[in-house]
C-alpha cells in the first residue's frame, strides 16, 4: 500500500520584514543508498542587515527554533549547527544526520507555508515540495512594500538516481530548483517541486540536459542548413542540364 509521509518546514518569513532583497535561503536533502541521509537548512543575510534581522525575529522563530521538533526525532542521529560569514553574508545553518528518511517522514509536521512529501511505491520514491502562501493562514505585514529582487530560495535534492524531475537535473542523482521569493511571497504563486528517484545508483554516463540541448539544436540547425544547400546545388545542376541547346543538321 502506498504511504504518504508529509513533512512541512518554514524558514521563518517574519525576518523578511526587515529585509530588502538581502536574504538567501537554502534547503539541501541528501539520500544515501541505504535510505539514510542528511538534511541541511541554511539562512544567509547580508552582514549589514544581520543584527536588524535578529532583533525582528520573534523568540523561537529562528532556524533552530523552527527545526526543534524535527531535531528531537529518534531518526535524527546527529545535529550540527554553524554560524559563519562568507561572500558578504552571515549564515546560520542546521545540519541533521538521518538514519531512516522513511521513518522520519511518517509523522506529519506543519510549520508555515512549505510542505515536503515523499511517497514510495515499488522502490520508487516521489518527492514533492509545495510552496503556497495563499492557502495558509500566515500573513507577512508589509510584504508588498519590500524589495525582494535579490532574495532567493534554493532547494537541492541529492539521491543515488533521479528518474524524472521538473527541476534542473545537473547530475544523474541531483535536482536543483531556484525559487524567486518575490514571485512566491508577493505574487502569490504556488510553486510545486517534484522528482522521482530510486536508491539504486545510476549506471552509465549522464549528460545534463542543459548541456546536451544546445548541441541537439546546433545539430538540427546544421542539418537544416546542409539540406538547404543540397537542394540549391541539385536545382542549379538541373537548370543547367535542362537549358536551351542548339542543334546543327549535317
Amino acid at each position: 500500500m502506498k504511504k504518504r509521509r508529509p513533512f512541512l518546514i518554514l524558514i521563518t518569513a517574519f525576518t523578511l520584514v526587515a529585509l530588502s532583497g538581502c536574504v538567501n535561503l537554502q534547503q539541501e536533502m541528501t539520500v544515501h543508498e541505504d535510505g539514510s541521509g542528511v538534511l541541511r537548512f541554511a539562512f544567509g543575510v547580508e552582514a549589514d542587515s544581520y543584527d536588524l534581522v535578529q532583533e525582528q525575529t520573534p523568540q523561537g522563530m529562528d532556524l533552530e527554533g523552527l527545526l526543534a521538533t524535527l531535531m528531537q526525532n529518534e531518526n535524527v542521529t546527529n545535529v550540527v549547527t554553524d554560524h559563519y560569514e562568507a561572500d558578504g553574508l552571515i549564515w546560520d545553518t542546521v545540519e541533521m544526520e538521518v538514519a531512516d528518511f522513511a521513518a522520519l517522514f511518517e509523522e506529519d509536521r506543519r510549520i508555515g507555508l512549505l510542505m515536503v512529501a515523499v511517497d514510495e511505491t515499488d522502490g520508487v520514491y516521489s518527492f514533492q515540495e509545495v510552496m503556497d502562501l495563499e492557502n495558509t493562514t500566515m500573513t507577512i505585514p508589509g510584504i508588498h512594500l519590500m524589495d525582494l529582487t535579490g532574495a532567493g530560495y534554493t532547494v537541492r535534492l541529492n539521491t543515488p538516481q533521479i528518474i524524472t524531475t521538473n527541476g534542473l537535473q545537473t547530475a544523474a542523482g541531483t535536482s536543483t530548483w531556484e525559487v524567486s521569493l518575490g514571485d512566491l511571497l508577493q505574487g502569490g504563486e504556488r510553486v510545486v517541486l517534484e522528482a522521482d528517484y530510486t536508491l539504486e545508483p545510476y549506471e552509465g554516463r549522464f549528460i545534463p540536459w542543459d548541456i546536451f540541448f544546445p548541441y541537439v539544436m546546433m545539430g538540427f540547425l546544421g542539418l537544416g542548413i546542409a539540406a538547404i544547400l543540397l537542394v540549391i546545388v541539385v536545382n542549379t545542376r538541373k537548370n543547367r542540364d535542362s537549358g536551351n541547346k542548339i542543334k546543327f543538321d549535317l
